[in-house]
């Protein structure tokens, strides 16, 4: 037997297309394998004359009215993907409120007010589901849940933002910064105004949803401080990759005895690791935990068609849930606090980009107590740099410091002190 269910979407821009074609595509399937028929009873836009590629299914209802989606009583789930903070949370609240499921993609939503959306469904016994907020294709919320259930996580880093992964390959391979970011915004990877993800702030976004799956602990943008990618070059990039090194835009969080340190910024990793090989829109997400060791998650990270599957998973799930009187929140309970600090305020080895002279930084390493090895033409390591000492350089001399994987310094602790062994972050 199959039992209908009634779907109303917000928004039907790259995402909301996406999800269309892949409930087009999957409907006999999911009828079949499930015993579950989605009807897509309406879909509310901005513009109502504006051209669409994709072809709505016979019988879906189009309205430029947000209420009379969410409102409409023979509605039992909605999905979110049209963006946007303050009116799709308004949205969300007031479909929670109906006591209907809700399905969202919307990472800057959910990083900033997934908490208090989360208490709300709980209180009001419905799902409330955003697996398609960080990662695109791949489950890796789901995977947190579900397989570190009863383990220790002690790290995650990953390559979170396929636009910013995107333009940095390119530049790799070549491109400049403008011919890079020219090509994603025609690939459809970029957004016309690509701000949030050049300049790390999607990546911290995500990263906030992240601390709470993998740490039970809150961050906010203001702890992250994230670095974007617009200060590299392609030569920077290029000069990294002849000299062993990939840069990456990392999102990285680690706890550390009593405290979690975290960054979004670029870093250069070896290109022995298998993050440096993670190019154009590919996702990839390190978690350093106790008893698993080592876990290499992947997937498509841009794009409409692998975040559109990761919402019709969780509206799949939602479903059954209607169907069995079931009710879950994918939202971690919170932890005991634990102070915060970013990666970058602790010494480690950085990359270095400049055109001044060996003899002037070798000249500052020998006043300042740090060490430069010269790599190649306007290419140095330089080991034991402090964050004063970084900061120092960079307000004096024309150099660009990126931080290499796998160098970090860590704080003493005192010798009474029972940690348990954490491997150092990425």
């Amino acid at each position: 037997m199959t039992t209908t269910i009634e779907v109303g979407m917000l928004g039907l821009g790259t995402v909301g297309s996406g999800v269309v074609e892949r409930l087009t595509r999957s409907a006999t399937k999911i009828e079949q394998t499930q015993g579950i028929r989605l009807h897509l009873a309406a879909v509310a836009v901005n513009h109502l004359n504006a051209h669409r590629s994709v072809q709505l299914p016979i019988g879906t209802r189009l309205t430029d009215s947000l209420t009379n989606v969410v409102c409409d009583q023979q509605i039992q789930l909605i999905i979110e993907v049209m963006g946007t903070v303050a009116t799709a949370k308004a949205a969300i609240v007031a479909a929670l409120n109906q006591g209907k499921a809700v399905v969202t993609a919307n990472k800057d939503l959910i990083a900033t007010a997934g908490p208090e959306l989360a208490a709300l469904a709980k209180k009001r016994g419905c799902d409330l589901f955003y697996e398609a907020s960080v990662a695109g294709g791949i489950p890796i919320l789901r995977t947190l849940t579900d397989s570190y259930a009863t383990d220790n996580v002690q790290s995650v880093s990953g390559i979170i933002n396929g636009t910013a992964n995107y333009i940095l390959s390119a530049m790799t391979a070549g491109q400049s910064y403008e011919q890079a970011l020219a090509a994603a915004q025609t690939a459809g990877y970029a957004e016309a105004d690509p701000t949030n993800d050049v300049a790390g702030v999607d990546a911290a976004y995500k990263l906030m949803i992240l601390s709470r799956f993998a740490f039970g602990q809150e961050l906010t943008l203001s702890q992250i401080r994230p670095v974007g990618i617009t200060a590299l070059t392609a030569v920077d990039c290029q000069l990294a990759a002849g000299n062993g090194w990939g840069v990456k835009l990392l999102a990285q969080i680690q706890q550390h005895v009593t405290g979690l340190y975290c960054r979004v910024a670029p870093v250069a990793i070896p290109t022995n690791q298998s993050l440096s090989q993670i190019n154009g829109v590919q996702n990839a997400i390190v978690i350093q935990s106790e008893a698993i060791g080592t876990g290499l998650y992947t997937g498509p990270g841009a794009g409409s068609t692998a975040t559109a599957n990761s919402v019709l998973n969780d509206v799949l799930v939602a479903a059954k849930h209607l169907i069995s009187d079931h009710q879950a929140v994918r939202n971690p309970e919170p932890a005991a606090p634990l102070t915060v600090a970013r990666l970058d305020q602790l010494t480690q080895t950085y990359l270095g980009f400049s055109t001044v002279s060996q003899e002037e930084l070798k000249r500052r390493a020998n006043e300042a107590d740090f060490s430069v090895e010269f790599i190649t033409a306007n290419c140095y390591r330089i080991a034991a740099l402090s964050a004063v000492q970084r900061d120092k350089l960079r307000a004096e001399l024309p150099i660009n410091l990126i931080p290499i994987a796998n160098t970090t310094v860590w704080p003493q602790t005192s010798e009474n002190t029972i940690t348990t062994p954490v491997n150092v972050a990425i």
